[in-house]
């Protein structure tokens, strides 16, 4: 059976880190990446637990990475974080099979229980 672990693209140094010390203290593993082919691969290899999909840079690649993890890798839960609100975004995040999408301000709080809350146990 696979570990648990939190995979991430398109984080920025900082937050990378910060999500690195919160899953050491869970026991949890935590692969970063900035690559859509290197993120699949990862997910190619068996991994089980979430993907955390920082939007913003790119929403072609962005959205077109969700939908490809959403149909082809039923046990990683995506998770979209963004920085600005935008309902619209929001809707194609869901359509495209996220499992949370925050994107206001005020959700950032949340992300980290968000994120323990989808990892299997």
């Amino acid at each position: 059976m696979r570990h648990a672990q939190l995979i991430t693209y398109g984080l920025d140094d900082a937050a990378a880190e910060r999500l690195q010390a919160l899953m050491r203290s869970r026991g949890i593993g935590l692969r970063s990446t900035r690559n859509a082919a290197a993120c699949l691969n990862l997910m190619r290899q068996g991994a089980v637990g979430v993907l955390l999909l920082r939007i913003g840079r790119n929403l072609e690649a962005e959205f077109t990475l969700l939908a490809q993890v959403a149909q082809q890798f039923p046990r990683i839960a995506p998770v979209v974080w963004g920085g600005a609100d935008h309902p619209r975004l929001a809707g194609l995040a869901w359509d495209l099979g996220a499992r949370a999408v925050l994107l206001a301000p005020q959700d950032h709080e949340h992300l980290d229980d968000v994120i323990l809350r989808l990892l299997p146990n």
